[in-house]
């Protein structure tokens, strides 16, 4: 029953699938008019049908039904037109309608057959010229996706260019549907360049060309966008053409057009950009705009790309959304002012998810398209707004994101339009101008002058835009003087949002009198009020959207709440509600006086009471209050003290209401009744910065008890900051780190301060801690470089231990190059033994990797070569010009320990040829494991030949003339196959011959006695020996001069005599 309850000819469903309104709306008047009709002749069908549509219902029904019938039925379609005619007392507007919506809500959902017939219907509708159908027809146009070149899209593209082309009389008639089609056809022409979708897209430029020649002045309204698509296939001959004329005779296209400037100053209607976004996909968007908070998006972005963005085409699709989201999209002020996605966030995540560089670049250029043409007296903020907002929410933690945009900013200003650029910079600057009069953001300081942005593009900047980057006010001085407490608390709050902080403040959902979940906001009125010197101070504080509530108490006019400060409006807002007699005295206390003292002497009343004393609009309504009252008594400014030392300035520090909270969480760290850890909760989630302020009140707090009784040791309590982190639900090794970022984000100098405490009462956790380990070498310079030291010298501090201290050690070499330096003084400081981070040799690379190199080879410069060692780094991969580290550090000890790295070195390559040991050969015990970096006899080689060659004036090639080197470059000849003979021909010839040719003999054993030297032999050893000489001569003198010849005959003849001496005593 339920497979027959879901089987339909019109749309496809699944088991899952619940029919909606519609489908039941077609479903059932398809039914009845079955149910009416059946058995009867074509005459009495009529008769009957024209009695009953003479009421209005049943006339829908039958409308419906019959549209049913033509959808699902090719047969039958012919002759149930033929009927509808005849029975339609509307001119087919039921009909029409309906087909509308039935396109707009439904096509994706339409079978196969159902999707033909919907051609097949519009055709008729058009030869009829029935009233709307441009309505379905644009429609249908918007469900032809861009980006998308499956069979079911390109079926569709091509039926209604079928439809243009045989009725282009009707469709000139329409002004409105000749523009959306010129501009989604112009924009579907992009998508078709692939060879085998050839033959449609010349059907379309032929098309598209000769309507817009035609029709030049329907076409002059679509604007600055139409020009953007036009770019897009400017290489396509027609349009390269089309081109030529809009730029070198305009008059051509038509007497009233004056050039692309004409073009590029019309803003584009919202009604183009949205038809090119699906119906569904429009949706989507809005849904996620208007109703997904801040940081819990991930999700729904995750569904969309793997939606819509799931082929290599699709990537152009981006661009066709940031224009919609930056045109369309204009939130009111109260989803401003909620902790909804802001529209910044959802175009910095389409942006940076672009994988192809074509499509990165269109959409950089969708983003600031409205800043090129830019005039305050008739364009919307709302439209740059979202541009200046990604670029300066990215550059704490993107800086990546926010480099790009900046760079592509100075240059398409530059080179979008040369013979206009006066013109284009002019709308750039009014841009920038407008944006800080109305206070989008505070200032560009942080922005243009990040030291996270390299030399060139700070420069860049400079050039471009000298009038934002001369002088920066001061932000202690009023930069814009007129205070609007609502509208600041706007952008404050989407500053805030970058940091991925909740606020329980309502969104409003709004929608248009279509329906859709939309905001269209008044284009000359949605502009944003200046907020004042203490409130632009707040928000590059990055401080919580209520702390506004604090401006201007004595002066604000309580009889109109657009005028109070949203936290004020809610407490006016809130009726008074009767409490619990254990804590209504101590709260209304709390409540007027507002400090620490009577906020302690509440928590003594309310921690003990249980979750039965309170019914839930009592307890919210003591939470509500209690954290807003926290809020609003934290200082604006200052929260810190100004002296470490001063025992006024720390003990006034603390004083705030939170401090209480925390002064008696210290006395009392028992475990509390649910209400308490309900209110302690919900400060965390609120107040984001307890978990800090906290950090720095046991600090405090443990200083000044201290000093009174210097007896008694005061230490810290981590169980209470366990409890902090229990509130927060989550571990406390996050939280620790997540309260570090922010406290360093808004006090570096606190933060250092506190920074010993921290790893001493959180060993455990902070000690090898990477994340934390980031923080503090961002925010540090020499100086502060220079303390650590000294607390690590001391014993005060220890940031490092043995174990793991490889895997930090690894996880910083993507770190910047300062910070890389400021790493390896703090590791040096610790005494580090080279053995704890050995391993990591093989694994750096000379190209990536200079400031680890750098230091460690500075380390091994304070070591003897030893096996181990040089394993590691002989097992280095060496490169076609060899490996520098490995060359200095050899070169190094061969000043030093010659005779002992000869030996290792050829100890290690010898074993690479088990066969020439002096030994028997012995099988490897079971628990014994060969090293996974244990270098190959080729890599052993590739460094001997590296470092042969790096010799010069005889200086380190002693390495070569000891007896052990000798024998193992001996066997290592003997056993490599041509290849690698010739490969290193030059370092097998700094090997005897005669040891050579005799290993050649005794196939490679070194065992027994030689045999006497006859006088032929001798000769030919003779000549041997002066052939042997002449090659290391040949060697060492190919780039040298002639003191290395002499150099290397006088090595060469100590050798040799060596070896005759040895020969005859064994005669």
């Amino acid at each position: 029953m339920e497979q027959q309850q879901h089987v339909s000819k019109l749309f496809v469903c699944t088991a899952v699938d619940c029919k909606d309104d519609i489908e039941e709306k077609f479903e059932r008047s398809y039914t009845n008019l079955q149910q009416q009709i059946a058995g009867l002749s074509d005459k009495e069908m009529h008769d009957m049908l024209s009695q009953f549509v003479c009421k209005d219902k049943q006339h829908d029904e039958i409308s419906i039904g019959f549209l049913y019938i033509m959808l699902t039925d090719p047969g039958m379609a012919p002759k149930t037109y033929r009927d509808i005619t005849l029975v339609s007392r509307d001119g087919m507007n039921v009909i029409v309608s309906n087909l509308t919506l039935l396109v707009a809500e439904k096509y994706s959902k339409l079978t196969e057959v159902a999707r033909r017939q919907l051609i097949w219907v519009l055709r008729e509708f058009v030869k009829h010229q029935v009233l709307s159908v441009e309505n379905v027809i644009w429609n249908c146009l918007r469900q032809a996706g861009g980006g998308d070149a499956s069979h079911r899209n390109l079926f569709l593209v091509e039926s209604l260019l079928d439809i243009f082309i045989e009725y282009r009389a009707w469709l000139e008639a329409n002004p409105f549907l000749v523009q959306s089609t010129v501009y989604s056809y112009v924009r579907l022409i992009e998508d078709h360049a692939n060879p085998a979708l050839i033959s449609l897209r010349q059907k379309e430029v032929k098309f598209t060309i000769s309507l817009i020649r035609e029709r030049f002045h329907d076409i002059i309204p679509l604007g600055r966008d139409f020009v953007r698509l036009l770019q897009n296939v400017a290489r396509i001959p027609e349009f390269e053409q089309l081109w030529r004329d809009i730029l070198y005779n305009p008059k051509s296209l038509h007497p009233t057009f004056n050039g692309i400037w004409q073009l590029l100053q019309i803003r584009t209607s919202r009604r183009f950009l949205q038809c090119r976004l699906l119906p569904e996909m429009e949706r989507k968007l809005h849904f996620l705009a208007s109703s997904v908070k801040f940081g819990n998006q991930k999700r729904y972005q995750d569904w969309f790309q793997d939606k819509y963005f799931a082929t290599p085409e699709s990537h152009s699709l981006r661009s066709d959304l940031i224009r919609f989201i930056i045109n369309v999209i204009h939130p009111t002020n109260d989803m401003l002012c909620s902790d909804i996605i802001p529209r910044w966030a959802i175009i910095g995540w389409l942006i940076s998810s672009c994988t192809n560089p074509i499509a990165s670049a269109n959409a950089k250029l969708s983003l600031f398209y409205d800043w090129l043409f830019f005039d305050p007296a008739k364009d919307n903020i709302m439209n740059i707004e979202p541009g200046i907002l990604v670029m300066y929410h990215s550059i704490r933690n993107h800086p990546f994101v926010s480099s790009t945009l900046l760079d592509f900013l100075c240059r398409i200003t530059k080179n979008f339009y040369v013979k206009h650029e006066d013109k284009i910079r002019m709308g750039v600057y009014n841009s920038l101008k407008l944006i800080l009069d109305k206070q989008v953001i505070p200032n560009l300081q942080p922005l243009f002058e990040s030291p996270k942005l390299d030399r060139e593009l700070r420069n860049l900047i400079r050039e471009n835009f000298r009038e934002f980057v001369s002088s920066f006010p001061n932000l202690s001085q009023p930069i814009y003087p007129t205070p609007h407490p609502i509208q600041s608390q706007i952008f404050k709050k989407d500053f805030q949002m970058m940091h991925g902080e909740n606020y329980d403040i309502a969104g409003t959902v709004f929608s248009t009198n279509s329906g859709s979940v939309v905001s269209l906001v008044d284009e000359d009125n949605k502009t944003a009020m200046p907020p004042s010197e203490r409130e632009i101070e707040g928000i590059f504080r990055d401080q919580d959207v209520e702390s506004l509530g604090r401006n201007n108490k004595n002066d604000e006019n309580t009889d109109d709440d657009d005028d109070l400060p949203l936290s004020k409006v809610r407490l006016k807002e809130k009726p008074k509600v009767e409490l619990a007699e254990a804590i209504a005295e101590s709260f209304e206390t709390f409540i007027t006086k507002r400090n620490s003292f009577t906020f302690e002497a509440f928590l003594k009343d309310f921690r003990s009471l249980p979750a039965s004393a309170f019914e839930e609009f009592q307890l919210s309504y003591v939470i509500s209050n209690t954290v807003l009252i926290l809020r609003e008594t934290l200082p604006q400014q200052n929260i810190f003290s100004e002296s470490k030392t001063d025992e006024k300035f720390l003990a006034k520090s603390i004083s705030y209401p939170i401090y209480g909270l925390f002064r008696f969480l210290y006395e009392n760290d028992e475990k509390s009744k649910k209400p308490f850890q309900t209110m302690l909760s919900e400060i965390c989630e609120r107040i984001p910065e307890t978990g800090f302020l906290f950090l720095y009140f046991m600090k405090i707090h443990c200083k000044l008890q201290t000093r009174k009784n210097s007896q008694l040791s005061y230490q810290f309590k981590t169980t209470v900051y366990r409890q902090i982190c229990d509130a927060a639900d989550d571990k406390i090794g996050n939280c620790l780190v997540r309260d570090l970022d922010l406290l360093e984000k808004e006090n570096t100098t606190i933060y250092l301060w506190l920074l010993p405490d921290i790893y001493r009462e959180f060993k455990s956790i902070a000690t090898n801690n990477t994340e934390l380990l980031r923080i503090t070498l961002r925010c540090i310079d020499a100086k502060n470089v220079r303390d650590i030291i000294y607390s690590v010298a001391q014993g005060k501090l220890t940031i490092f231990k043995q174990d793991g201290l490889i895997d930090c050690i690894r996880e910083s070499l993507d770190y910047e190059t300062y910070e890389q330096f400021c790493l390896w003084q703090l590791v040096q400081a610790h005494d580090v033994p080279l053995k704890t981070i050995q391993d990591l040799l093989p694994e750096l690379e000379a190209a990536n990797h200079p400031e680890a190199l750098s230091h460690f080879l500075l380390l091994l410069k304070n070591e003897e070569p030893t096996n181990e060692i040089i394993r590691l780094m002989l097992s280095r991969e060496a490169k076609s010009r060899g490996d520098p580290f490995v060359t200095s550090a050899l070169r190094f000890w061969c000043q030093r320990y010659e005779e002992k790295l000869s030996e290792i070195i050829a100890s290690l390559l010898t074993s690479k040829y088990p066969s020439s040991s002096p030994n028997k050969r012995k099988r490897p015990s079971k628990g014994s494991s060969v090293a996974s970096s244990t270098p190959s006899a080729d890599q052993v080689l590739n460094h001997l030949e590296h470092y042969r060659r790096s010799c010069r004036h005889g200086t380190g090639t002693g390495l070569y003339v000891h007896d052990m080197m000798q024998r193992a470059l001996q066997s290592a000849y003997s056993h490599s196959n041509e290849s690698t003979k010739k490969q290193f021909s030059d370092l097998f010839a700094l090997a005897a011959e005669d040891e050579t040719t005799a290993v050649g003999r005794r196939g490679g054993s070194g065992r027994g006695r030689k045999q006497p030297v006859s006088k032929k032999d001798a000769n030919n050893h003779s000549a041997g020996n002066k052939k042997n000489s002449e090659i290391i001569k040949t060697i060492y003198s190919s780039d040298e001069n002639s003191s290395e010849e002499d150099w290397s005959k006088q090595k060469t003849t100590q050798a040799a005599k060596k070896r005759k001496k040895v020969i005859n005593e064994s005669d």
